[in-house]
């Protein structure tokens, strides 16, 4: 009985620390630059725990929605955001063979800096400039 106590205790008290396992910080991300082309929003963003900043920046796309968002959730240059990204390139894409990746009808780019992966990326809690947490 004493050890489920102290079981119930300890993980109570590792809950109220806020610990948190080390996956929710690897999806932090600083928002560097954003820009637009057409109907779609350009987002520059590089992880925040990278040794050497503007070295390993992605590109998120997000269309040019209008949306009710308020003032608080719009998304900023230099701040962080927990974001949820997944890759829009096909697995077996040749990115020196192209020149970009169409994504809501218009053909967007892949940047000639090589601190730019040549990706393209969608982020599920970004609608427009909105950030849903």
């Amino acid at each position: 009985m004493k050890k489920i106590i102290f079981i119930l205790i300890a993980t109570y008290i590792l809950y109220s620390c806020g610990i948190k396992p080390k996956i929710i910080d690897g999806y932090n991300y600083r928002i560097v630059k954003i820009d637009s082309i057409e109907n779609t929003y350009l987002i520059y963003a590089e992880k925040v725990n990278v040794k050497i900043k503007n070295t390993s920046i992605i590109k998120i796309v997000s269309a040019k929605v209008e949306t009710k968002c308020k003032r608080k959730n719009l998304i900023i240059v230099d701040k962080n955001y927990k974001l949820d990204i997944y890759s829009l390139s096909p697995e077996n894409l040749v990115s020196h063979n192209i020149r970009g990746i169409t994504y809501n009808g218009t053909l967007i780019p892949f940047d000639k800096d090589y601190n730019i992966k040549k990706d393209l990326f969608i982020a599920k809690n970004l609608n427009g400039l909105c950030y849903k947490e």
